[in-house]
């Protein structure tokens, strides 16, 4: 009987917080975005370290975007790359004089380290009245920077926005699933008043809120340093939105491995342990989800199918309207294979929180 109470319990917990999510999410699709009768100056900041493989297409697309090109300045931080990485932007810089400069990072008394350390250096050359972050394994659409800055209405200090993994081979798209499904909640859960989640590689804030805060030389270290600012703007009276338009959807490499995967999510779960308790209310659920799963064919196999069923059509009913707004509908005949995917990962992470050192880019980290 307590079983059975357990499983049913957790279906219902799963699907009532969906239907909340659901309500969130609508109000993600009306965001409003605001074109400026004046375009303000906005500088791209792109940190890379090691990223020989990605760093020119990503140069060659931030090069193209259909933003002013007066009103449009590129730094480019080199973060102690081992790799021809400084070489590929130095040669990039060279056939764009004026829009493109290159910073190399620079030991220096704050604490601030590692990504957070080469952008806040990055900043310091950065003219711009809005920041636009993205990554080196990333390559945004023309209409990235325009479409980020127009969701920056007058009432907004920080945005971010969906990212795209690379779903050419089936490991990709499950990947791809799995950022849709987490950006879907993130960016629903924050209509609703919860910061769980949002994406560095595809963020935009305002100087003015940036310097409120005190910078990344001002705040506490974190190994998800976007996090953390994002927050920093939120506890500081800022409103942060998390919009969903194609046209400000960031792509992005797949991770190679699963044990990179996991490498990752290790990473997003350190970093989210200063969650809010609300935040953490919504992960305790879906664990409580992903345990039932498991355990339910030791019921019967009958109530496996009403808590699988449960999970499956809660799923498909929040991601399917973020998918068609993103035109990634296609994934869909991946979402069976990612289901069981998702499962797998979401038991495994919460025991990686046990971990505490954060391996990232070649560096160890304490966190």
């Amino acid at each position: 009987m307590f079983l059975e109470a357990f499983l049913l319990g957790s279906c219902a917990l799963y699907a009532l917080n969906y239907v909340v999510l659901l309500i969130g999410r609508s109000r993600v699709v009306a965001l409003p975005r605001r074109q400026p009768t004046e375009w303000p100056h906005a500088t791209i900041l792109v940190a890379a370290r090691n990223e020989e493989r990605n760093i020119r297409a990503c140069l060659q697309s931030l090069l193209a975007q259909d933003y002013p090109a007066d009103r449009l300045q590129l730094v480019v931080i080199n973060d102690e790359s081992e790799d021809g990485t400084l070489q590929i932007m130095e040669q990039a810089a060279a056939a764009s004089p004026g829009t493109l400069r290159v910073v190399s990072t620079v030991a220096d008394s704050t604490p601030v380290h590692g990504k957070a350390r080469a952008l806040a250096q990055g900043i310091d050359h950065a003219t711009g009245e809005i920041f636009l972050f993205t990554d080196a394994d990333c390559t945004p659409p023309p209409t990235w920077a325009r479409s980020m800055v127009e969701h920056l209405a007058s009432n907004v200090d920080v945005a971010t926005g969906f990212t795209i993994v690379g779903h050419k081979k089936t490991f990709g798209a499950l990947q791809a699933l799995d950022w849709l499904h987490l950006h879907a909640i993130a960016s629903a859960a924050l209509e609703l008043g919860v910061l769980m989640g949002c994406i560095g590689n595809n963020f935009a804030i305002r100087r003015s809120a940036y310097q409120r805060v005190g910078g990344y030389r001002g705040m506490e270290f974190s190994v998800t340093e976007d996090f953390a600012l994002f927050a920093a703007v939120m506890r500081t009276g800022g409103r942060g939105i998390f919009h969903c338009h194609p046209d400000a959807a960031m792509q992005t490499e797949p991770c190679a491995t699963l044990f990179d995967v996991l490498r990752q999510k290790q990473r997003w779960a350190r970093g989210g342990i200063a969650m809010s308790s609300k935040g953490k209310m919504v992960l305790v659920i879906a664990v409580l989800m992903m345990a039932s799963i498991t355990i339910a064919p030791l019921y019967s196999l009958a109530m496996w199918g009403i808590v699988w069923g449960c999970k499956f059509l809660c799923d498909l009913a929040l991601m399917i309207p973020t998918m068609a707004r993103l035109r990634m509908l296609p994934l869909l005949r991946h979402f069976l294979l990612f289901e069981f995917y998702f499962i797998a990962q979401a038991l495994v992470t919460p025991l990686l929180l046990f971990r505490r050192t954060v391996v990232w880019k070649g560096r160890r980290y304490r966190s």
